[in-house]
């Protein structure tokens, strides 16, 4: 069964095609007419004493301002400014490519993941330039520039164990802040800033939104640090670090009780989804080495569960908030999404080739045309539907397959003879891409840059820590 899981996950992972890649872009013409320019000044600077010391700096500074902005995520300034995290991110990714000319040690090797996310770029580049909003679909597509650069950079930067740990570590951290803050805010009854829920459906409780000002996108934020934590807090009692377990256990309880409180119907889609994976997946794992504890696991299977349950129906407004998930048009949320999704798919139908264009200004004036009165919207709320309206079907179909890709590679690392603590790290990765997709399937604070810079952290991390598990591999078995 096993052997058959592996089979599967290396298909779907496109492992096997990374050196065919790396053999075609070495013998492409354009490939090498675009590295030329780059090669001859690593050529002139190679000469110099001391550079590769220098470039090797560099990438470092690199690596040091990227854990600083991963960390800095949930600072209130980014909340409403995200140009700051643009210029930081590529300010890192320009100090990597200069110490990489200068002859820095750190190096990146490509993947077929690399072609899916390049492709899907040039998709939505076309999308811009055929849209008949072609002016206001610059801005998305600037955007999208800037978060697929983002995922070179992390996946350059992350390229040992331990690189990969502290960028993780500093993620939580600033989950950790921001979710402190949270629970004070419930602790003093903070007043929404806006009307979430439906009064006549539910009572008026109090949702955190702690410093992003919007309690589902501090749930979008949350989610994927729950899993990396709880992750972290499974492998250390594993490998037995006693006191990373201490750190690692109250910070994944910190981030889900904030999750939680957050009152977000997505965000508790997203978590259930993000912890069920990681169960299952430790599960898997831990039945087939550790007989044991089986009926530990048998028994966690069926009390986690149940006391979720209890918890949820012994709080009134949580009920509320879980039941009006399946209340269909009767809750005026998710008739305003109703709304939107026919309308949507209504554009998508009309635009079903290439999409209306990059962005949600683009998105706005498509959307005049087919919108029900009174539900104007910013997106679709729905990331396939919004990837499928914006750029089309080609980009909805390479998207989905870099996300299958990075689950199988998250896979063959975590099965990896090698691998050793990493693995959970890996786990935890996986399972917050499950979470994130999960709420994405009813929200689209997925491209807040909060949300959209940990995911592109995690497909990096993930890519990066694939590819040191297969060499290592090799190595071995050579």
């Amino acid at each position: 069964m096993q052997h058959v899981l592996d089979s599967i996950s290396c298909a779907l992972s496109l492992e096997q095609q990374d050196n065919r890649l790396r053999k075609a872009l070495q013998e492409s013409f354009l490939a090498n007419l675009i590295a030329m320019p780059f090669r001859l000044v690593a050529q002139a600077f190679s000469k110099a004493a001391n550079m590769a010391n220098v470039g090797s700096l560099l990438q470092l500074l690199a690596f040091v301002i990227t854990a600083g902005m991963i960390f800095s995520l949930w600072l209130p300034m980014f909340a409403s400014d995200k140009e700051t995290l643009a210029y930081i991110s590529l300010g890192s990714l320009i100090l990597y490519i200069s110490g990489c000319l200068l002859g820095g040690k750190d190096k990146r090797q490509a993947s077929a993941v690399d072609a899916l996310v390049v492709l899907f770029l040039g998709i939505n580049l076309v999308a811009a330039c055929a849209s008949r909003y072609f002016s206001e679909s610059l801005p998305g597509l600037a955007k999208l520039v800037i978060y697929v650069s983002s995922y070179f950079l992390f996946s350059a930067v992350a390229n040992t164990p331990r690189r990969r740990l502290i960028l993780m570590c500093a993620a939580v951290a600033g989950g950790l802040v921001a979710a402190t803050y949270g629970l004070y805010q419930y602790k003093i009854g903070v007043a929404p800033l806006a009307t979430w829920e439906d009064p006549s459906v539910e009572s008026q409780a109090t949702r955190i939104y702690s410093t992003l000002g919007n309690p589902n996108l501090l749930a979008g934020y949350l989610i994927p640090l729950v899993a990396v934590s709880s992750a972290m807090f499974i492998g250390a009692i594993e490998s037995k670090k006693w006191l990373f377990a201490l750190l690692a256990g109250p910070a994944a309880l910190i981030l889900i009780a904030a999750t939680v409180l957050t009152g977000s119907r997505g965000g508790f889609m997203g978590i259930a989804a993000a912890l069920a994976a990681l169960f299952l997946l430790s599960s898997v794992w831990c039945w087939a080495k550790y007989p044991k504890i089986r009926p530990a696991i048998v028994g966690l299977a069926i009390a986690l569960p149940a006391i979720a349950g209890v918890c949820v129906f012994l709080v009134p407004s949580m009920q509320q908030r879980v039941v009006s998930i399946f209340a269909g048009w009767q809750h005026s949320s998710n008739a305003f999404r109703l709304h939107v999704y026919q309308s949507s798919l209504e554009m998508f139908k009309d635009n079903w080739w290439i999409g209306v264009g990059p962005g949600n200004k683009a998105f706005r004036l498509a959307y005049g045309l087919y919108m029900n009165s009174r539900f104007d919207a910013l997106g679709t709320y729905c990331v396939p539907l919004e990837i499928a309206v914006e750029a089309g079907i080609f980009a909805l179909i390479v998207f989905a397959a870099f996300f299958v890709s990075l689950l199988g590679r998250a896979h063959l690392a975590f099965y990896s003879r090698t691998i050793g603590w990493e693995r959970w790290l890996c786990a935890g990765m996986a399972a917050a891409l499950f979470g994130i997709a999960m709420m994405g399937m009813v929200d689209t604070v997925f491209y807040r840059p909060q949300v959209h810079f940990i995911f592109w952290l995690l497909a990096g991390c993930l890519v990066s820590a694939a590819l040191q598990a297969r060499s290592n591999d090799n190595q071995a078995i050579s």
